[in-house]
């Protein structure tokens, strides 16, 4: 290379910004993040009242998929009606004076968080964007779509099969027959909110691994060397993640985990294959 002729920059869209520069850009991206999760829990408080009856409590009703798959996989597996069951009757009560106010804002500002989800995950990729070269803005831009389609696949995993399955063996435990199950509305709506959204954030595994591979903290053989170790943490995962003790619950969601664990595997092998190519 002539001596004149300037180096190129492999990062030519970093702006020449100092930390505190960066410290605004981030500050300008949460605002309009928290614009638009404050819209879109305005719009869903409106219609609240449905969101509870159709999204919130149809897992506690007869004929909800998640039950009629069960049941039609007892019969599939086993011949028998060992997987089929009649929810429990749910009542519910508000122990506050502000109980279903309360409840009502953590619906609309979680629905609003949902919907929002896929701009959260672009602010957060336009953050980091100034600071990749053009080959990973490339690759990287095609990946945010797998962002949001892992985050909404584990949400629905959770809210069709993990609640209803946690539901039923929930409230038909009896610790003694003089004890009848009445949970409080704040009880029904974080379980159902916090399975679903724990569960679509646990499913960015194969995400979490692609960038430990890219800063190098993780390799393929590190994973398939440290697999049973890796087993124990995603059950445990799966442990607080289910508020339901029972193992089936854990291990109908372990199960996925341990999937995107082999896939993970896979990705990390890409990410150094390509690091070799550059």
């Amino acid at each position: 290379m002539p001596l004149d002729q300037p180096e190129e920059n492999p990062f030519p869209n970093e702006k020449n910004m100092g930390f505190f520069d960066h410290i605004d850009e981030l500050r300008a991206r949460l605002y309009r993040v928290a614009i638009l999760v404050l819209i879109g829990t305005i719009v869903a408080f409106f219609f609240v009242e449905d969101i509870f009856e159709f999204v919130i409590l149809s897992p506690f009703k007869p004929g909800f998929f998640g039950n009629e798959f069960f049941c039609w996989a007892g019969w599939k597996i086993t011949g028998t009606n060992a997987l089929c069951w009649e929810p429990p009757v749910l009542e519910m009560q508000s122990q506050q004076i502000q109980g279903q106010f309360v409840s009502a804002f953590k619906i609309a500002l979680v629905v609003g968080f949902v919907v929002a989800f896929p701009y959260i995950i672009y602010q957060i990729w336009s953050f980091v964007r100034p600071a990749l070269s053009e080959k990973e803005i490339k690759k990287t831009r095609s990946s945010l779509g797998i962002v949001s389609l892992l985050f909404f696949s584990g949400l629905l995993f959770a809210y069709f099969f993990l609640v209803p399955l946690a539901s039923n063996f929930l409230l038909g435990y009896q610790l003694s027959p003089q004890i009848k199950n009445i949970p409080t509305i704040a009880s029904v709506t974080g379980f159902v909110t916090f399975m679903s959204l724990a569960t679509g954030l646990v499913f960015e595994l194969p995400v979490l691994i692609y960038i430990l591979a890219r800063i190098g903290l993780v390799t393929s053989d590190f994973l398939k060397k440290n697999w049973r170790y890796a087993v124990v943490i995603i059950f445990i995962i799966a442990g607080v993640a289910t508020p339901s003790p029972d193992m089936f619950s854990q291990l109908l969601l372990g199960t996925p985990l341990l999937i995107l664990y082999v896939v993970g595997i896979q990705v990390a092998k890409r990410v150094e294959k390509q690091k070799e190519d550059e």
